[in-house]
């Protein structure tokens, strides 16, 4: 069924990937949380600070300290975060990301820290790498992003080693953001029938997001030995979140947020299950 509304959502959208590169051109994913921009390390202190405040099982998920002396890809790079820890860990690296601007702020990180790894513009539907060139490959909210998500889970696959391992996160349909976006996009904006993944589609970060549920996710990963998915309660499940220029603007939205310190109170109660990050480690 979401293969079906997907296709259908991509061809009514015949340029979307520029679509997703100008979206993210013009903000790279969690560049919004440095505020320092007169001092670079502080800038960037700032946005890791937020987004492992914001989703503090990422550390766990990624285990950059095993990376040392692996070669690693990381396919979507935002501000990164992630790659300077797989950086600091000593991995011999490689990064791709879609925009200019993720890989000229990737550089720059890389010589404030005097490290260095082979990063440039790319697209994990097509990657340049020959097969079996990797012993990981890391990509946290990306994929879903991408026109063809089949198409970079495959480039990805044939990218790894046997035996090399995949972490990728994308988004779950049966979580908490999904159901207040459907709420806010759908019955009250006067579309009762609009779907949650139409929804996503058109209003979640830039056109063209795509969510999943747990089968769904294991469907996709289907061509790697071994699977493991878990779902996770993030800071966007609580409204606690620093709203994107585009949503200031909605009153509703502003009002929802509001909300979030009596969500963040019952944190520890709510079930994984109600989570819209979901965690796959795939092995090939």
């Amino acid at each position: 069924m979401g293969a079906e509304i997907y296709r259908a959502l991509n061809e009514a959208n015949p340029s979307l990937k520029d679509a997703v590169r100008r979206h993210w051109q013009s903000e790279p994913c969690e560049s919004r949380f440095g505020q320092s921009t007169a001092d670079r390390r502080r800038f960037f202190e700032e946005i890791d600070s937020s987004r492992y405040e914001y989703a503090p099982f990422i550390p766990g998920f990624a285990r950059f300290g095993e990376a040392a002396g692996k070669r690693v890809l990381e396919v979507g790079l935002g501000s990164g975060s992630d790659f300077i820890q797989w950086a600091r860990s000593g991995a011999s690296l490689w990064g791709r990301d879609l925009t200019e601007a993720s890989v000229d702020l990737v550089r720059e990180r890389l010589t404030l820290d005097g490290l260095a790894a082979d990063v440039a513009v790319g697209d994990v539907e097509a990657l340049e790498f020959e097969d079996a060139f990797f012993d990981l490959v890391y990509s946290y909210g990306v994929i879903h992003h991408t026109p063809d998500t089949p198409r970079a889970v495959a480039e990805i696959h044939r990218v790894l080693k046997p035996g090399g391992v995949a972490r990728i996160m994308i988004y779950h349909a049966r979580g908490m953001t999904v159901f207040f976006e459907w709420l806010l996009f759908g019955p009250l904006s006067g579309k009762p029938l609009r779907s949650p993944r139409e929804v996503m589609f058109h209003h979640n970060e830039s056109l063209g997001t795509k969510i999943y549920t747990k089968r769904e996710a294991g469907e996709l990963f289907g061509a790697f030995r071994k699977v493991n998915i878990r779902t996770c309660v993030d800071a966007g499940d609580l409204l606690d979140i620093q709203l994107s220029e585009r949503y200031q603007k909605i009153w509703l939205i502003r009002q929802a947020v509001k909300l979030s310190s009596v969500l963040k109170t019952v944190r520890p109660v709510l079930p994984s299950i109600l989570g819209t990050t979901m965690l796959i480690e795939a092995t090939k």
